[in-house]
């Protein structure tokens, strides 16, 4: 049995109440960020992916927030999210960035859990810890998968 194992560092970007998610053209949405390479860390991977979609040199990552575990049992698929706060020159809630991606397109939501499922942001986890994050102020830990 063949498993595929994907460990993805992800961005979360606040502007003025506002975070900014990307969508998949014709498909799904999800933080902005992406996979870590062999040999990479995480931070590292998460700024080389933010200049790669969103084309910006200027970001800092402010604090880890959290883990999310997701799988598949089914599909056979795991993955590992590390999640930052991070903060980039430049972006700011009053328009959408354009993507550096021609797959992959921008835009702001409010981070409240009706948004967040109504947007469809994947792994759903999010749709639930996002808010807890900025609520309880500490990182935190999500999984969907079994003990």
């Amino acid at each position: 049995m063949s498993i595929t194992f994907r460990h993805i560092a992800r961005a979360l970007i606040i502007d003025r109440n506002r975070m900014l998610v990307v969508r998949m053209k014709g498909a799904h949405s999800f933080l902005p960020g992406g996979g870590v390479e062999l040999g990479e860390g995480a931070e590292a991977a998460l700024k080389r992916e933010l200049r790669e979609e969103l084309g910006v040199t200027s970001c800092d990552i402010v604090r880890f927030l959290g883990v999310v575990e997701f799988g598949m049992e089914e599909n056979h698929y795991h993955e590992i999210n590390h999640l930052f706060e991070v903060r980039c020159d430049g972006l700011t809630s009053d328009a959408a960035p354009p993507s550096a991606e021609s797959h992959l397109e921008f835009y702001w939501i409010e981070p409240t859990v009706e948004e967040l499922r109504r947007h469809n942001v994947l792994p759903f986890l999010v749709q639930d810890m996002i808010p807890r994050l900025l609520s309880e102020g500490k990182p935190l830990f999500v999984s969907n998968m079994g003990e």
